[in-house]
C-alpha cells in the first residue's frame, strides 16, 4: 500500500491497531510526504496536528507512508483463508501410524461441507483488516452462494469505512439476524439505499457514532430488537429516533451521569431492557420533573457513582415496573451504617435495596423470595423506628421524608413502638441535673459587695424558697439579707403602655386594634424575688437563669 493510495478518511492498519488517515501532504521544514492518521484506540498518544504553528489536522499521530502496514483482504479472500477449502483437506499430509496408513474417515467429506460453509451459522471475523471496496459482480455472487445459511456476523475492529460499503456486505447474507461492529469508524450518511429487514441485534460500541447517527443507522433496520451501544463516550440521549420494536439497549461504560439524561428513550413501547453499568450515575432526575419508562422491567445500574438512598426511593417513579434489578459496585455499600451507628455489610445494603422496591424480583441475578422479602422489610421498618427514636421530635417530619414506605410498611406489617431515646445532651427529667438550675448572679452597683468578685455562677436545687436563697447569697456575699434585693432578668419583653388614664377603665376592641398599631416601644421584663415561702420553681422553670443583686 502505497503513499499513492492514501486519501483522507482511508482506513489502514499498522501492526494490529487500526487507524484512520485524517491529511496527506507535506509538513513544513520536513522532508518528503506525511501522513496524519488518527487511532481507533483512544488511549494511544495523540498528536494535535500542528508543526511550527501550522494546524494540519486534529488529534491524530505524524507518520511516514513508508511503514510495514498490515495488508487489507476483502470480505471473500478473509472467508477462504480462516474456513478450510476443500484443497486442504486433498492435500493433506500423509499419516502413518506404527508404520500402517492412517485412514481418516469423513473428514473429506467435511472438508468439503466446510467448504460451502454448510452447517456454519455464525462467521467471526473480528481484526482481520476487512474491507469490502471496488468488488465486482462475480464476487458478490460467490459471497451470495458461500453465506446463505449465515445468521450471525462478527466484523470487529476492521477497515469498513462508510455505511453504504457494510450494506452492501450485508445485503448479500439474506438470513443476517446478528450483526457486530464494534471498534469500526464508519462515516454514516442519510438516505441509505439498502436495509436489512431481518437484523434483529445490531452492536455498534466502541464506534464514537453520535445519537443522531446511530438513529440513522437503524432506521434501516425496521425490526431490530436489540442494540448494544457501549463504550461511546456518550452522555446521553437527546436527538434521534430509534425504532420502536427495541426491546433491549446497552450503554454500559459511557459518561452517563443522571438517568433521565436518557428520557428520550422513553418513548419506546417495547423497551424492556437498559444495561447501564459502568458509568457514573448518580442521580435519578436533575430539576427537569422525571418522565417514567413505563415498559421497563430490567435495569443494570452496576459500578456506577451512587450514594444515597434517595436514588432508590425515586427509582419507582421513573421506572415503575421495574422487576430486575443491577447494582453492585456503587460507593453507597461501601460505608453503610446503621440508624444507632454501627457498620452494616454491602449485604445489610442490599436488604435494604429490596426493602425500598416492593415489585423487584431479582437482585444482582439473585432471586427474591417471599421469606427474603418479609425479612427485609421488617429489618428496614426497624431501621426506621429506631432512626425515630434517635431523632427530635421537631425532625419526626424529616424521618418521614427521608423513608417514603414508611406508611405502607406500618400497613402490612403494623407501626412499630417508637420510645423515643434521649440525646446525649438532653436531660432525664428524673435525674438530679433535672431538678437544679444553674443561676448566674451579677451587679450594676459597685458598693455592693467587696468580698465576692461578680458575676457568680452556681447550681443550686429549684426546690429553694426565696427565703433561703436570699440567705445563700448573703452569706456567699457576707452582706445581710435585708440590704439585698434579688431581680431575676426573664429574658423576655413586653411593650410599654404609652396611655395613662384616670376613673374607670372603659375597654373597646376598636381601642385595642389601635394600640397595638401604634406599639413600637419595648422593656425588659424583669421580676423581683420577694422574701417568702415560695420555691425557686415557681419563678424559674427553664435550667437556667440571670438574676441581679441590688441594695436595698
Amino acid at each position: 500500500m502505497s503513499e499513492l493510495d492514501a486519501y483522507v478518511g482511508q482506513r489502514r492498519s499498522l501492526r494490529g491497531q487500526t487507524c484512520t488517515v485524517r491529511y496527506v501532504g507535506t509538513v513544513d521544514s520536513k522532508h518528503g510526504i506525511w501522513f496524519g492518521v488518527e487511532w481507533d484506540d483512544t488511549l494511544r498518544g495523540k498528536h494535535n496536528g500542528t508543526h511550527d504553528g501550522v494546524e494540519y489536522f486534529a488529534s491524530a499521530s505524524f507518520l511516514r507512508p513508508q511503514q510495514q502496514w498490515d495488508s487489507q483482504r476483502t470480505f471473500l479472500d478473509t472467508l477462504r483463508q480462516k474456513y478450510i477449502s476443500p484443497q486442504d483437506a486433498t492435500n493433506a499430509e500423509i499419516v502413518y501410524i506404527s508404520g500402517k496408513l492412517a485412514e481418516e474417515v469423513g473428514l473429506e467429506k467435511l472438508a468439503s461441507r466446510q467448504a460451502k460453509l454448510e452447517g456454519i451459522h455464525t462467521l467471526v471475523l473480528e481484526r482481520m483488516c476487512v474491507h469490502h471496496r471496488g468488488i465486482d459482480h462475480e464476487t458478490e455472487d460467490e459471497i451470495s452462494r458461500l453465506c446463505t445459511g449465515i445468521t450471525s456476523l462478527d466484523l470487529t475492529g476492521n477497515l469498513f469505512e462508510t455505511l453504504d460499503e457494510v450494506l452492501q456486505l450485508c445485503s448479500l447474507l439474506p438470513k443476517l439476524a446478528s450483526l457486530t461492529l464494534n471498534g469500526n469508524r464508519i462515516h454514516v450518511a442519510s438516505s441509505q439505499s439498502n436495509s436489512l429487514p431481518a437484523l434483529r441485534y445490531l452492536s455498534l460500541s466502541s464506534t464514537l457514532l453520535r445519537p443522531a447517527e446511530i438513529a440513522e443507522l437503524c432506521t434501516i433496520c425496521p425490526t431490530l430488537v436489540e442494540l448494544v451501544l457501549a463504550n461511546n463516550q456518550l452522555s446521553g440521549w437527546d436527538d434521534g429516533v430509534l425504532p420502536a420494536s427495541l426491546q433491549s439497549i446497552e450503554l454500559s461504560q459511557n459518561d452517563i451521569e443522571v438517568l433521565s439524561d436518557l428520557q428520550a428513550l422513553a418513548d419506546l413501547p417495547n423497551l424492556r431492557r437498559l444495561l447501564l453499568k459502568q458509568n457514573t450515575i448518580a442521580l435519578v432526575a436533575g430539576d427537569e420533573s422525571i418522565r417514567p419508562f413505563p415498559s421497563l422491567q430490567e435495569l443494570d445500574l452496576r459500578s456506577n457513582a451512587i450514594v444515597s438512598w434517595s436514588f432508590f426511593d425515586e427509582l419507582p417513579a421513573m421506572c415503575p415496573a421495574i422487576t430486575h434489578l443491577r447494582t453492585a459496585g456503587n460507593p453507597l455499600y461501601l460505608d453503610l451504617r446503621s440508624a444507632e451507628g454501627k457498620p452494616l455489610t454491602s449485604e445489610d445494603g442490599y436488604i435494604l435495596t429490596i426493602a425500598r422496591l416492593p415489585q423487584l424480583q431479582t437482585l444482582n441475578y439473585s432471586k427474591v423470595s417471599d421469606k427474603e422479602r418479609l425479612n427485609a422489610e421488617t429489618y428496614y421498618l426497624g431501621q426506621i423506628a429506631a432512626q425515630l427514636s434517635l431523632a427530635p421530635t421537631m425532625q419526626r417530619d424529616e424521618v418521614f421524608r427521608l423513608h417514603p414506605r414508611w406508611q405502607a410498611l406500618c400497613e402490612e406489617y403494623g407501626e412499630p413502638a417508637v420510645a423515643r431515646v434521649r440525646s446525649a445532651t438532653e436531660i432525664d427529667p428524673k435525674s438530679l441535673a433535672a431538678r437544679l438550675v444553674r443561676l448566674t448572679f451579677y451587679t450594676r452597683e459597685a458598693e455592693v459587695t467587696s468580698s465576692k468578685k461578680l458575676p457568680w455562677t452556681v447550681d443550686w436545687p429549684k426546690s429553694l424558697s426565696i427565703y433561703t436563697l436570699l440567705g445563700l447569697v448573703g452569706r456567699e456575699l457576707d452582706v445581710s439579707t435585708l440590704k439585698l434585693r434579688l431581680v431575676w432578668e426573664t429574658g423576655e419583653r413586653d411593650p410599654v403602655r404609652t396611655t395613662q388614664n384616670e376613673g374607670p377603665e372603659w375597654w373597646d376592641s376598636s381601642d385595642e386594634e389601635d394600640e397595638a398599631v401604634g406599639r413600637q416601644e419595648l422593656i425588659d421584663r424583669e421580676v423581683e424575688l420577694v422574701p417568702g415561702t415560695r420555691l425557686l420553681a415557681t419563678y424559674i422553670e427553664g435550667q437556667e437563669g440571670t438574676i441581679r443583686i441590688e441594695r436595698r
